[in-house]
């Protein structure tokens, strides 16, 4: 693979982000997930509350609307009906999330390996 010059390191037109397709036949068709930005996923963290007890359905939304892709929902849009979703509709939507992205353990892992 060539080396990246610093034109190109900055070039986010060639970039190329993971997508998947997730099915959900409780709703009757599916959706597109993508790996987000840096500056996307520092922003989810910041937002995440520090308690896991103060996750609330604002929160659901937002993380809806930054990696469902297609289609493009804001996070009012979300909030008005992931309420009344079927649980495992969302919960395959997240885990898709979680398998583009990898989990902290993951990158633990993988940081890990370069330790010397």
């Amino acid at each position: 693979m060539a080396r990246l010059s610093k034109t190109k390191l900055a070039n986010h037109s060639d970039f190329n982000f993971k997508e998947e397709e997730v099915d959900l036949p409780e709703i009757g068709g599916s959706v597109l997930v993508r790996s987000p930005s840096v500056k996307v996923r520092e922003e989810m963290a910041k937002r995440a509350p520090d308690d896991e007890k103060d996750w609330d359905l604002s929160h659901t939304a937002y993380l809806f609307s930054v990696v469902v892709v297609d289609p493009d929902v804001s996070q009012a849009e979300a909030e008005e009906f992931l309420g009344d979703w079927p649980g495992t509709a969302l919960d395959r939507v997240l885990e898709k999330f979680t398998e583009l992205i990898g989990t902290k353990e993951d990158k633990r892992d993988a940081v890990g390996e370069f330790q010397g």
